[in-house]
């Protein structure tokens, strides 16, 4: 079982018709989609591409968005995701599904009759770590030609502390997860042969302890060793931790950066 695969497999309860509420509704959100769906549909206006394919779209909630916001008369969405509870929840006709790793779906899978393409992202690369996430960005160029674009949205922070804090939250929680800081992630997409056209804020995701220990299987013995770890590393790291006398309350920023295959 790869990475990607055990992620499915432990997060299973989260997954399908439960996905709408996990964090408070974060990722069903209207409003707190729209950064990434403003990003996407401006690329769809600046190179219109033939298929535009969400990376990881779980439910289809993403390409639904943008369907109510886009013109999409004469393109093909396709919503690409290896779990099948998730993808069983995407009910609309217009959108298309594809049971696939984001690290080896290919451009011959997404336009086997040619055309251009344009990759949406949400959310996907901390689950990679570090060198995973360097090998979906190559991958991913690979599938590109110059000129089109990948859009996503991914965990990032400005601050070091921020991004160290966070990634030791995620590292007790073994899941294998990794934040870098936007100037970092910046760094990679280029050095894999992207250029970062724009970069802009999305709304921050609020974590509790409890809706993480219900979605990473963490008892009430680990939750509160956690807390008391983090707090004694960086006390009340304001906008990102906050140690509580129950749990915690952890905040995951996001950004959305809009790239060109060069």
């Amino acid at each position: 079982m790869n990475r990607e695969e055990g992620t499915i497999a432990r997060e299973a309860g989260s997954q399908g018709k439960h996905w709408t509420t996990v964090h408070g509704g974060y990722f069903a959100d209207p409003e707190v989609a729209r950064p990434l769906v403003d990003a996407a549909a401006e690329a769809i206006a600046r190179r219109p591409p033939t298929v535009v394919a969400d990376l990881g779209g779980g439910t289809g909630f993403i390409l639904g968005e943008l369907l109510k916001r886009q013109d999409c008369d004469g393109l093909r969405l396709v919503n690409v995701d290896l779990s099948a509870r998730q993808l069983a929840e995407c009910c609309d006709p217009r959108i298309c599904d594809l049971q696939r790793s984001v690290t080896t779906v290919s451009r011959a899978d997404l336009l086997p009759d040619g055309g251009s393409l344009m990759f949406v992202m949400r959310s996907v690369l901390h689950y990679l770590g570090f060198d995973g996430t360097r090998r979906l960005l190559r991958h991913l160029r690979g599938q590109m030609q110059p000129g089109e674009f990948f859009v996503h949205q991914t965990g990032c922070f400005w601050l070091g502390p921020q991004r160290t804090c966070f990634n030791l939250l995620y590292q007790r929680m073994q899941t294998g997860k990794w934040y870098p800081l936007v100037g970092e992630l910046e760094y990679l997409v280029a050095r894999e042969g992207w250029e970062v056209v724009a970069v802009a804020p999305a709304p921050p995701l609020r974590l509790d302890s409890a809706s993480l220990a219900e979605r990473y299987r963490l008892t009430p013995k680990q939750v509160a060793a956690i807390r008391d770890e983090l707090a004694e590393q960086y006390g009340d790291l304001k906008s990102v931790f906050c140690p509580e006398p129950d749990g915690f309350t952890a905040w995951l920023h996001y950004h959305v950066l809009t790239c060109q295959a060069i």
